[in-house]
């Protein structure tokens, strides 16, 4: 639920759109109705006042924006030389031409000239107002005014130096994959290279180049590539014929001159739909746990009823032992990362061992993320089994009861948050069985609304990826007729790893005689412990129909998938 910070004061007008945008996603989670609980509608209103205290906040900093910008357009015609004042001529022929054309023209101008198809600028920027002014022109203007396109960066891990490798200071820190590349082949070049072919057997040397030092557990699996346009994004700007007049290219007579190679490579792959859960450093190979003794035994166990007439009698009251519990003891899993790369390609076209780099690393954080949820779906044990027939809106239910049997197994809080897991396309099913209750169409129905049938029964849902994946045949693709979701007490699971990945550059003789190199070897330690309480496992049918009442349910609505031929 969104809270209104403590001061508002410094706030820019984007950051005080993005507290707007919290708050509002807050209230229509409440999705007040008549239905709504005293509590809510409380919530409710607490919400529209920070609403209002927002947007007249936003009101004050466009108004301080508006009268920064007057005094700068100030300044800067007072900075204007002398020459660039127009003639006296054209001044007179700006002052015989109608009132209401000037502002257009001088906007037409300034259209054409600073806007071109390049500098996009996003919806949620806004751009901050200039006072009109005759000193500087309609382009000074009118780039004064463009905000900043600012790429939001998140450093959670830094490239640093290994020790000893020419050129390079022992830590000192490597700007992205690109210099790490350089320094595995600064390394390589000082590498001997004489009596390898007369040494029995072969001859193996590691040397280490570089190392990724992870910035923080909470974030340890998230990687942030550099942002901003690369070339092939430009490529695809420039080749874009709904840029051109009518829309299409048209070409008279050949070119004559050969084709142009482009080397940049497509990269789409997000570390987005990893789970998350608490991450700690495990530095001796595993750990040993103990989740202590049950509420459910102490309940049993503990406590005495005694009549006066047993007292009398001097019946012994039963008393409870505070036993040792047992230990139990998980020792690390490896899971790493090997990939060999030619020498003369790394020389020739780094950019393809670049983008193959760092699409396995995105592919290895998906593997970690599968290892962890498969660990989790087997501790879980036999799932639940959830209604035969009904809507997605009846079957969610079956949630609803096992967190309630959760909470009295060990008397959480009624409002004690639970954590939830569930495939990322179940999702879309929740959404299209809510608009179909509603006579909505599906894109009218919000992320936000769909997360506050969880949110508004004190759930917090994770859409992952890596758990009961669809089967995905080009542009076909076909869903589970049934969905596994995962519940536990929030805090119940753990992730332990180790806090270094090593990155080296091996070089050995029969490597080396193959043009051959270790371009990346990672290795790190995993487990998944369950270190309090239990995890449940709730199977549901699926059934897309919108009804709320099972004999209303004549039949169940297979989400529609046709596949797309793809274009030649």
């Amino acid at each position: 639920m969104y809270e209104l910070p403590e001061s508002l004061e410094g706030l820019t007008v984007d950051e005080i759109d993005a507290n707007i945008d919290q708050a509002l996603d807050s209230l229509q989670a409440l999705n007040i109705s008549d239905d709504s609980s005293d509590d809510d509608i409380t919530t409710g209103e607490s919400l529209s006042e920070s609403l209002n205290t927002l947007r007249a906040a936003k009101a004050e900093a466009v108004s301080a924006a508006e009268a920064k910008a007057e005094r700068i357009a100030a300044l800067q015609a007072q900075a204007t030389p002398a020459e660039e004042v127009a003639p006296a001529e054209e001044v007179a022929e700006a002052a015989d031409a109608p009132a209401e054309e000037a502002p257009v023209a001088a906007a037409v101008e300034a259209a054409e000239e600073v806007v071109t198809p390049d500098e996009i600028i996003e919806p949620a920027q806004e751009a901050q107002p200039v006072a009109a002014s005759a000193s500087p022109s309609p382009v000074a203007r009118a780039a004064a005014a463009a905000p900043e396109v600012i790429v939001p960066q998140r450093q959670t891990a830094t490239l640093i130096a290994a020790a000893d490798v020419p050129g390079y200071g022992n830590g000192q820190e490597l700007e992205g994959m690109r210099a790490v590349t350089k320094a595995l082949l600064a390394r390589t070049k000082g590498l001997p290279r004489t009596n390898l072919a007369t040494a029995q057997g072969g001859v193996r040397q590691r040397y280490g180049a570089a190392l990724i030092q992870k910035m923080g557990f909470d974030d340890a699996t998230t990687q942030t590539p550099e942002g901003g346009a690369t070339d092939l994004d430009l490529l695809f700007a420039a080749t874009d014929p709904a840029r051109l007049p009518g829309g299409s290219l048209v070409a008279a007579g050949g070119w004559c001159a050969p084709s142009e190679t482009i080397y940049d490579l497509c990269q789409f792959e997000t570390l987005e739909g990893v789970l998350s859960i608490p991450e700690f450093q495990v530095n001796r190979g595993g750990i040993r746990y103990t989740s202590g003794p049950s509420f459910e035994d102490i309940y049993t166990a503990c406590g005495f009823f005694q009549t006066e007439p047993e007292a009398i009698a001097g019946d012994c009251k039963d008393c409870c032992m505070v036993d040792c519990p047992p230990f139990d003891e998980i020792r690390l899993d490896a899971i790493g990362l090997c990939i060999k790369s030619p020498l003369l390609t790394e020389n020739a076209y780094p950019e393809l061992v670049q983008r193959f780099i760092e699409g396995a690393l995105v592919a290895h954080a998906h593997k970690v993320n599968k290892y962890i949820l498969d660990t989790m779906l087997m501790a879980a044990g036999t799932p639940v089994v959830g209604i035969e027939v009904g809507a997605v809106a009846l079957t969610l239910e079956q949630i609803v009861f096992t967190a309630i049997g959760m909470r009295y197994s060990y008397r959480l809080a009624t409002d004690a948050e639970l954590e939830v897991v569930a495939p990322y396309w179940f999702q879309e099913v929740v959404r299209m069985d809510l608009a179909m209750q509603n006579d909505r169409d599906n894109a009218n129905v919000s992320n936000a609304e769909v997360d506050g049938w969880f949110t508004s029964r004190n759930m917090s849902v994770q859409w992952v990826y890596d758990f009961q994946d669809p089967t995905v045949v080009g542009c076909d693709i076909t869903l589970p007729t049934e969905v596994t979701l995962l519940m536990y007490p929030a805090g119940t699971w753990a992730k332990g790893t180790t806090d270094v990945i090593n990155v080296d550059a091996v070089y050995d003789s029969p490597n080396l005689e193959a043009n051959q190199y270790t371009a990346l070897f990672m290795e790190e330690g995993i487990l998944a412990v369950q270190k309090c309480t239990h995890t449940c496992a709730i199977t549901l049918p699926i059934c897309i129909s919108g009804k709320g009442v099972l004999d209303d349910i004549d039949e169940c609505l297979v989400p529609p998938v046709t596949p797309v031929p793809p274009t030649t």
